[in-house]
């Protein structure tokens, strides 16, 4: 048996040749789901009472590429720093076949016991490698151990792409299902602690949103459900906040897309007061395009009775970050905004919340079906799906933005769908409804020298769409 060393994840070799023999001459470790050991069928494992040495069955390759593989999965493992600093790389022929393979110490798997103190450490590396290197760490308990000193680390050697939480999301779906004293209250701890940690390396309150959302579409019991509401409700507090006045008159006004338009709000909102109306719904895209954004930010910041989602140029505008998704027009306009909006007034934007859930709606900037709540659009190749997403969730009426185009896309019994553009529409009709109220700033539908925006009309149940000249 020959064995070559490739190298540990600190830098310094842990581990000479015959301690590595040694372990491979030992019987193979039995893996069982739930068990001690568990793992892919393809792994091998052989232990002592102190180490684990792991062959990767499944690579077939000779020295020079075995090496190579090795040496790549080092690199990558020395700048993730979530392994333990003695894990070694090494290959070893035996019996004239060419592994690779790995020598750790042996931790205790969390999957046989955690608490707490074990799922913060879990999370403060899963999110560092998330935000530094847009990776993932598998998410399952039995990829993660802790070591006699409290020390948690990564025992996979397996990385995957950032999915910006949808796994994360059924990660904690698989948590509240396995942990029988994961108690409501625990869960409210855990999820103020996934609060900091992501405020701590995302600095974006949109990801707090994004990530109760996935959990709270994840299967559950009801006595699970409990526990899950309680981790979200700590996760994303301002979300129990959000629908909060809404009901208190019979109108909403609907406004979406106002683009640093002044003129076009100022003659919305004028309209707004000589109606009375003044409970009203701010679809995103404040800023963007127009020439004066901070007017506009100040106006509906002194608004008491307005409920405002954050749109993707607010978001983009809020963070500096608008390189991809967007046009050049759009990238320059927000460029020349960043010097025109104050740091307070982008703390503001970044702060607004990118959905809201109410017992009779459901409101975004973009379309149902994202994960981000205003990336995507909703138009003629994707109405159904999201039509559908809202039969799923059993959401009977989703009022949206981003496509700057007036009109209902309603859902008549078993998936006949179709787009409706009249003044005013009846929503009584439809089991599911998508309601886009056009743009206040920037109509991209004639009259195109008119805000554009809608008023639904509650107890009729009745949207009408109004052009303001």
């Amino acid at each position: 048996m020959n064995i070559t060393l490739i190298g540990a994840v600190k830098g310094e070799f842990s581990y000479k040749q015959e301690k590595i023999v040694e372990l491979l001459q030992t019987p193979k470790v039995k893996l069982n789901h739930g068990a001690t050991f568990t793992g892919k069928p393809d792994t091998c494992l052989f232990c002592d009472d102190k180490n684990i040495v792991k062959i990767n069955s499944k690579l077939n390759l000779d020295l020079k590429n075995s090496i190579r593989w090795a040496t790549t999965h080092l690199e990558q493992e020395q700048k993730l720093q979530v392994h333990h600093p003695a894990k070694t790389w090494f290959v070893a022929t035996i019996d004239e076949k060419i592994v690779v393979g790995n020598i750790t110490p042996r931790l205790t798997a969390l999957h046989i016991y955690t608490n707490l103190n074990h799922l913060q450490a879990i999370f403060e590396l899963y999110f560092r490698v998330a935000q530094e290197l847009k990776l993932r760490l598998d998410e399952g308990l039995s990829n993660f151990a802790v070591t006699n000193t409290g020390a948690v680390y990564y025992i996979d050697d397996d990385i995957y792409r950032w999915d910006r939480f949808i796994s994360c999301g059924q990660m904690l779906g698989v948590y509240i299902r396995s942990l029988s004293w994961l108690t409501p209250e625990l869960a409210s701890q855990l999820g103020t602690i996934i609060h900091q940690l992501i405020l701590k390396y995302f600095n974006d309150s949109q990801y707090l949103t994004v990530l109760a959302e996935q959990l709270r579409n994840v299967f559950l019991s009801e006595q699970q459900r409990v526990i899950a509401n309680s981790l979200i409700n700590a996760l994303n507090p301002q979300q129990q906040l959000a629908s909060i006045n809404i009901d208190q008159s019979r109108y909403i006004a609907l406004l979406a897309d106002i683009h640093a338009n002044l003129p076009a709000l100022e003659a919305v909102l004028d309209f707004l007061e000589s109606k009375q109306i003044n409970q009203v719904l701010v679809l995103g895209d404040i800023v963007g395009y127009g020439k004066e954004p901070s007017a506009c930010i100040e106006i509906l910041k002194a608004q008491t009775n307005f409920l405002i989602l954050k749109g993707n140029h607010d978001h983009a505008l809020a963070t500096g970050n608008f390189e991809q998704g967007f046009s050049r027009t759009a990238q320059a306009a927000l460029q020349w905004s960043q010097d025109k909006v104050s740091s307070d007034n982008k703390k503001w934007l970044l702060e607004l919340p990118p959905m809201i859930r109410h017992k009779d709606w459901l409101a975004l900037h973009g379309a149902p079906v994202d994960p981000t709540f205003f990336n995507a659009y909703v138009y003629e190749m994707t109405y159904e799906d999201n039509l559908d997403e809202l039969q799923n969730k059993e959401i009977p009426i989703c009022f949206h933005g981003h496509t700057h185009i007036p009109g209902v896309y309603g859902r008549l019994g078993l998936h006949y769908d179709k787009h409706y553009i009249d003044e005013k529409i009846e929503l009584k009709q439809f089991t599911h409804a998508l309601i886009c109220p056009g743009s206040v700033g920037i109509p991209r539908v004639k009259p195109l020298d008119a805000a554009q925006f809608a008023i639904y009309d509650k107890e009729l149940k009745q949207v009408q769409f109004i052009s303001l000249f």
